[in-house]
């Protein structure tokens, strides 16, 4: 019941975590994109003015090269005009321009040039608009008070100006467009256009997606005549994600954090789950692999006391071996219990001595218990006897543990072929092959782990905790060797273990 509810509320604190993440990227994205947007409308303003600036550049280009000899005047008037019930206002622009080098008019003593130079030109364009001299042009601008609400004072300034620069020295897009370059602007297009209607403000207009913006800017060149300038340009987005690099790296960095912390949460609480698991597979394991040799000893023990079948000194001996192999099996069990508990295989103690390897090999053989329906061969290779120095305890229980793994995962018929020798670099060398099931490729870096099962082994029901072949490293590292392994799925597996000789006497 506990670990049900322990299920569900680890179900739902992985939706709990998931659901966070997910909301935590969409908050944040959503927040990256509107500080994108913000910084692309910057970078906009910043290019608009230097497009702005490009122009008048070009223009103050103009204004600086040589003018002819002309007087230019001009004059505003106001006409009102019923259409109906609505008043309309119409503001009439005049402007002359004096050739003075072709027409040269006496300007009497003592009387201002300028102003002169303006009366005379109105009253002969009041008087006799159609007889104009040679050298005087006159040029006409009406529009309406709606589309002159812009007009100041220094607006119909600055639109006299343009006409007069741009009636010396007209417009050119090209010397534009070198400015552009100059300034590292790769403008797309460079576009002169006629508007119906009086320009007084350039203006931006922005087009294509967000990612790839496409920026126009309309510059009036001659306000009077309605010239503009158009210029066409791409926006490039590095630009832009240079200015919010820092945002972009430190909120990057804390939502990597965040995430990380996030699933690291999950993993910790898989990791838990799955030791909770191996926990309750150890108990039952554990308690099955103490039945047998309880039983066993339970029988035996009733054996014993009947009086009548103690007379039997042949059953007697079965028993009393029995009885021994059992509280043999369950010291070796405990003793793997209690070293696999060492978090490192120096604390592990030994008990080194000199014995014969071959009578070790042959009593690991004889323990073996062999399941009803496996036809199981173990043969020795090796023909010479090896007299070795180790812990004879804890290399009984490498070989026993080796020999009964390959009993396990094995089919009906099994050969176990145990072989040693002596190198020459002083290492003695074990090693127990088998024509068994294998391991395969993905389950071999992880064999030697504590609690590791494969996938294979758990479809196949097969007994086991996971704890043999890390009980085996961790006693071959107590005694300073290494153990390895070799193996085809479906062909066997080897494992090779090797122990120092020449380590000194104890």
């Amino acid at each position: 019941m506990y670990f049900c509810s322990m299920e569900r509320r680890f179900k739902f604190i992985y939706g709990l975590t998931i659901c966070a993440i997910v909301a935590y990227s969409i908050v944040q994205g959503y927040w990256l994109y509107s500080r994108y947007r913000m910084s692309l409308e910057e970078y906009k303003s910043e290019l608009y003015s230097m497009i702005i600036a490009c122009a008048e550049e070009e223009l103050a280009i103009r204004k600086s090269l040589p003018h002819s000899p002309r007087f230019y005047g001009n004059r505003l008037r106001k006409t009102s005009e019923i259409k109906g019930d609505d008043v309309v206002e119409t503001w009439r622009y005049e402007i002359f321009a004096l050739d003075t080098l072709h027409y040269s008019l006496p300007i009497p003593k003592g009387a201002d040039a300028h102003t002169y130079l303006l009366e005379y030109i109105a009253s002969l364009l009041d008087d006799h608009p159609a007889e104009l001299p040679e050298g005087l042009e006159y040029f006409v601008f009406t529009c309406d008070s709606k589309d002159n609400k812009d007009m100041g004072t220094s607006q119909l300034v600055e639109a006299l100006n343009r006409f007069t620069v741009d009636h010396q020295h007209p417009f050119q897009k090209e010397r534009l467009d070198s400015i552009l370059k100059s300034r590292d602007i790769a403008a797309q297009s460079v576009t002169t256009t006629k508007a119906d209607t009086m320009i007084w403000q350039p203006s931006m207009q922005t087009k294509g997606s967000i990612w790839q913006p496409v920026m126009q800017v309309s510059y009036p060149y001659d306000i009077f005549e309605g010239q503009v300038v158009v210029v066409t340009t791409a926006i490039c987005i590095s630009p832009v994600i240079r200015k919010m690099a820092y945002t972009l790296l430190i909120t990057i960095l804390l939502s990597f954090f965040l995430i990380f912390c996030l699933v690291y949460q999950i993993l910790t609480i898989r990791k838990q789950r799955h030791i909770e698991a191996i926990r309750q597979e150890f108990l039952h394991t554990m308690i099955h692999e103490l039945k047998r040799p309880i039983s066993t000893l339970k029988m035996c023990v009733s054996f014993m006391g009947n009086e009548r079948m103690m007379q039997d000194v042949e059953s007697k001996q079965k028993i009393l071996s029995s009885s021994y192999n059992e509280l043999d099996n369950l010291t070796s069990y405990f003793s793997k219990l209690r070293d696999i508990t060492f978090c490192d295989s120096a604390e592990i103690p030994l008990v080194k001595s000199r014995f014969s390897l071959r009578s070790l090999i042959e009593e690991c053989i004889g323990k073996q218990n062999i399941p009803s329906g496996k036809e199981v061969r173990m043969e020795i290779v090796a023909e010479d006897d090896l007299e070795i120095r180790a812990d004879r305890m804890h290399l009984a229980n490498i070989v026993c543990n080796l020999l009964e793994n390959a009993v396990k995962y094995s089919i009906e018929a099994v050969t176990i072929r145990i072989d040693y020798m002596m190198r020459e670099d002083g290492m003695m060398q074990i090693a127990v092959a088998d024509n068994g099931i294998g391991i395969a490729k993905a389950d071999q870096r992880y064999v030697f782990d504590k609690f590791y099962r494969s996938e294979s082994a758990k479809d196949k029901a097969i007994p086991g905790i996971g704890l043999g072949l890390s009980y085996v490293k961790l006693l071959v590292e107590a005694h300073s060797g290494s153990i390895s392994l070799d193996s085809t799925e479906g062909e066997g597996t080897t494992f090779t273990i090797v122990i120092p000789q020449k380590d000194g006497e104890d």
